[in-house]
């Protein structure tokens, strides 16, 4: 692999994980739970694939 390949999977990576700690800080002052989220996700995935 080039460097320039590495840094770019390297990028993406830590982008990713800013990503999910955001979105764990949110949930946490916003009071939502990771069983709530989930079960969002499935009545909205039910819902649209009728």
């Amino acid at each position: 692999m080039t460097m320039r390949k590495i840094y770019n999977q390297q990028g993406g990576f830590f982008k990713i994980i800013i990503l999910i700690i955001i979105l764990l800080l949110i949930m946490k002052f916003s009071g939502i739970t990771i069983s709530e989220v989930v079960s969002w996700f499935k009545s909205f995935f039910g819902s649209v694939l009728k």
